[in-house]
């Protein structure tokens, strides 16, 4: 029997840098936000798929199902990232899967051969991938089921950045893991 796995779209966070809009339905190249990191995602190569936000209907969520996300709602996603990443790792223990890739809604340029070469490394049986730019690592990260544990533990806006530093390394370029902070940040990619 084949690996299963999940990807866990997080789309809880508050925001507070962004202003009182909605930083996910905001307008990004004549689309929300919201909806380029859920179509850039090869949901076919995952068993579940996730979308983890902070409250029922969303302004992107028609467009998150249409993509095969579920909807995992986060009541405490004011605590900050890491209780995004514990409710996903929830998710994918209760599914009893092999692995999880966790990635972030408001990261719109990150290319469907990005995540692709992510499980190609993971399955060449490195138990945790990351992306990086030079030193810096970050998510999109997959991590083998025997950190879902760890994953669970998360809090705070830390989220999983003790396991992402074990991963290994998918290099990519710069603009790919652009986030999406401020008003400033989406004017300037644009």
């Amino acid at each position: 029997m084949g690996r299963r796995l999940g990807v866990a779209l997080l789309a809880a966070g508050s925001s507070r840098r962004f202003g009182d809009k909605d930083k996910l339905s905001t307008e990004f190249r004549g689309r929300q936000l919201g909806e380029y990191a859920a179509d850039a995602i090869p949901t076919k190569l995952f068993d579940r798929a996730w979308v983890v936000t902070s409250g029922p209907d969303h302004l992107c969520e028609n467009h998150w199902r249409a993509r095969r996300f579920e909807p995992l709602i986060n009541l405490r996603s004011a605590e900050g990232r890491g209780t995004s990443v514990a409710l996903a790792a929830m998710a994918a223990q209760e599914a009893q899967l092999d692995g999880l890739l966790i990635a972030l809604a408001d990261m719109p340029l990150v290319p469907p051969s990005h995540f692709k070469a992510l499980i190609e490394e993971w399955d060449a049986s490195a138990p945790i991938t990351v992306s990086a730019i030079g030193e810096a690592r970050m998510p999109p990260a997959l991590f083998a089921s025997r950190y879902f544990k760890d994953l669970e533990n998360s809090s705070g806006d830390q989220g999983a950045r003790v396991l992402v530093a074990q991963g290994e390394v998918v290099p990519c370029p710069p603009e790919w893991l652009a986030d999406i902070d401020t008003p400033e940040a989406l004017l300037a990619l644009s």
